[in-house]
């Protein structure tokens, strides 16, 4: 975890519901995808607390420099302020935060499910499974065409049948939720496939829960990278905390430092 202080090289909104943010950082960070970063600096103390953002990519820049790039929904106050922000302005930067996905398992086949602004987080997942020539699949969800991330963003897209799009409205894809896509193809899995299946999804709540209902009937295992609103970042506050089942007990756990991603069989949803 690293406190740095960064100077917005873009902030470019597209369709009037993405922005992509990349940030010049003092030095380059590594992380794991699902990790996040606590991003403030807007005018003024409000709102007073930073806002979490999915780290959607970070690399070198020249004189042993780095860079950091985040893809985000304009949602409340802090987000409508960030979006408002121009290139060469400063941000402080907390980063890479909490536990990201589990990527090291051989032999699996990887679903990537990615609801909303939830492709924030799957993204990074494909590039890294990509880059180890591991056999993935993408599903992305949204209420129509607009809500959908651009093509030139989506790693492995030119791969026939890879990416999967799925719009409520019909208008781009299959017509119908992400979730009815994934649980179809569940169905129709062998019991072989099954057992080498790993689910990777972020998204909203209900989103995430009816995949892990799903997937746990069927004896899939599933990563699920949680949403939920965060003070601090990094631990110290509880104010993030998700219920876990612990044998018999429930045991609660901070999204910030212990997630966001967590395996979907433990969630009390």
């Amino acid at each position: 975890m690293q406190f740095v202080a960064g100077k917005i090289v873009r902030n470019e909104g597209h369709g009037e519901i993405f922005y992509r943010l990349e940030v010049a950082i003092p030095e380059p960070v590594e992380f794991t995808p699902g990790q996040f970063a606590m991003v403030s600096g807007w005018p003024g103390n409000d709102p007073l607390l930073p806002r979490p953002l999915a780290i959607f990519r970070a690399g070198a820049a020249p004189k042993g420099k780095g860079t950091a790039e985040f893809v985000y929904k304009v949602v409340g106050r802090g987000t409508a302020l960030l979006s408002g922000m121009h290139p060469g302005e400063r941000l402080s930067l907390t980063l890479p935060l909490g536990r990201g996905f589990d990527l090291g398992r051989d032999g699996r086949l990887y679903w990537l499910v990615g609801g909303g602004v939830g492709f924030s987080s799957v993204f990074p997942a494909a590039a890294a499974l990509a880059g180890r020539r591991t056999e993935f699949e993408m599903f992305l969800g949204s209420r129509t065409r607009e809500h959908l991330p651009p093509k030139e963003w989506t790693p492995g897209g030119s791969a026939p049948g890879r990416v999967h799009l799925c719009t409520e409205d019909g208008t781009a894809g299959y017509f119908g939720r992400v979730t009815e896509v994934v649980k179809e193809r569940l169905a129709g899995l062998s019991a072989a496939d099954v057992s080498r299946l790993m689910i990777l999804s972020c998204g909203p709540r209900e989103m995430l829960k009816e995949i892990a209902f799903a997937a746990a009937e069927r004896g899939a295992e599933m990563q699920a990278a949680l949403e939920n609103h965060m003070a601090c970042g990094f631990g110290v506050c509880w104010g993030c905390v998700v219920a876990l089942r612990d044998g018999e007990k429930v045991a609660y756990r901070r999204v910030c430092k212990e997630g966001p991603v967590f395996d979907a069989r433990e969630v009390v949803w």
